[in-house]
């Protein structure tokens, strides 16, 4: 396990999505897209939630723009709407592909126990990535629902079995050194 804790956590967030989408590439084709009375309209829209709101989360962090001010905010959220809305999973797995690398740099060159006022919230780095992760976790959840709402069987991306598969990954890459 590495010594920073934000970032292995930010790493299973990363891993989940991957294992999420993946799993949801193997579905019939429009699967992602249909239509359903659930907590979004369909899983596409589950999963674009998740990346607009992680990708928010790193501008703050970023200090792109004030965690005050709404109207920057709104125009940012509606700007990734408009530009992910459309997309295929493959865009979209792009994209988280592209934030999870800035977010994991900003892991990196930040101290996790820095922390700044979020909208009259203190909140330390490592606050921020865990309610990252946690409301990743959260949607993944409504996801594994929707899939099962559509007749398809959800993809297990528990902590636990995360950690069952670094574990297993240290263990082969041990053994063919």
């Amino acid at each position: 396990m590495t010594d920073n804790h934000s970032l292995f956590m930010y790493e299973y967030h990363t891993w989940a999505n991957k294992t999420l989408i993946s799993h949801l590439q193997d579905l019939p084709d429009g699967s992602c897209r249909a239509p359903i009375k659930s907590v979004f309209p369909s899983i596409f829209e589950a999963l674009m939630h998740v990346y607009i709101i992680d990708k928010g989360w790193l501008s703050l962090l970023m200090e792109e723009y004030q965690p005050d001010d709404y109207n920057a905010i709104q125009a940012s959220v509606n700007d990734l709407i408009a530009s992910t809305k459309n997309n295929s999973l493959q865009e979209l797995e792009e994209k988280q592909q592209v934030l999870a690398e800035a977010t994991v740099r900003f892991i990196m060159k930040n101290d996790m126990a820095d922390s700044r006022d979020f909208a009259g919230v203190r909140m330390s780095y490592a606050d921020v990535i865990q309610h990252i992760v946690n409301h990743g976790t959260y949607h993944r959840g409504n996801i594994t629902a929707m899939l099962h709402q559509l007749g398809h069987k959800g993809v297990p991306t528990d902590y636990g079995l995360y950690l069952y598969h670094t574990a297993a990954d240290k263990h082969n890459h041990t053994k063919k050194q």
